[in-house]
């Protein structure tokens, strides 16, 4: 979802790492959420912060699954397009919970995201899904 140009790429990241890129700036090609996750990486004596810009929810749920004892999720912000969040503007809010909303029909997969000032999103325009938000399979993230 995120997209990269060459001329963007900064020349001299190989150097640090053999297979790091840095790159300047992304673009984001579509108008879905996204998130950014913000980890503590423990070892040894010390810690480092670590910075994701993640761009769906499977992707995020394998992160948080593959945690170990030396990694804690500090928190993550969803960043939400006008559409999804009712506003005009894109928004980046502290999320608390990420439930998965089965669909009566087809095999498409709906989130519901709740944010720490109270307010639920939904990844559709699906004005069906209103009615369907009480029906949650389980709950893929909670930060609370």
């Amino acid at each position: 979802m995120f997209r990269t140009y060459r001329r963007d790429a900064m020349p001299l990241s190989s150097r640090l790492e053999s297979d790091l890129q840095l790159w300047s700036c992304v673009e984001q090609i579509i108008s879905l959420p996204w998130f950014y996750l913000t980890a503590l990486k423990r070892g040894g004596d010390s810690s480092s912060r670590h910075m994701l810009m993640i761009s769906d929810v499977l992707t995020l749920e394998e992160l948080s699954l593959a945690g170990t004892s030396s990694v804690t999720i500090e928190s993550i912000l969803l960043a939400s397009p006008p559409g999804m969040n009712g506003t005009e503007r894109w928004l980046m809010e502290p999320l608390t919970e990420i439930a998965y909303v089965p669909k009566s029909k087809g095999s498409i997969r709906y989130y519901r995201f709740k944010v720490e000032e109270g307010a639920v999103y939904t990844d559709s325009c699906d004005p069906g899904l209103e009615v369907e938000q009480g029906n949650i399979s389980r709950v893929v993230i909670s930060l609370r």
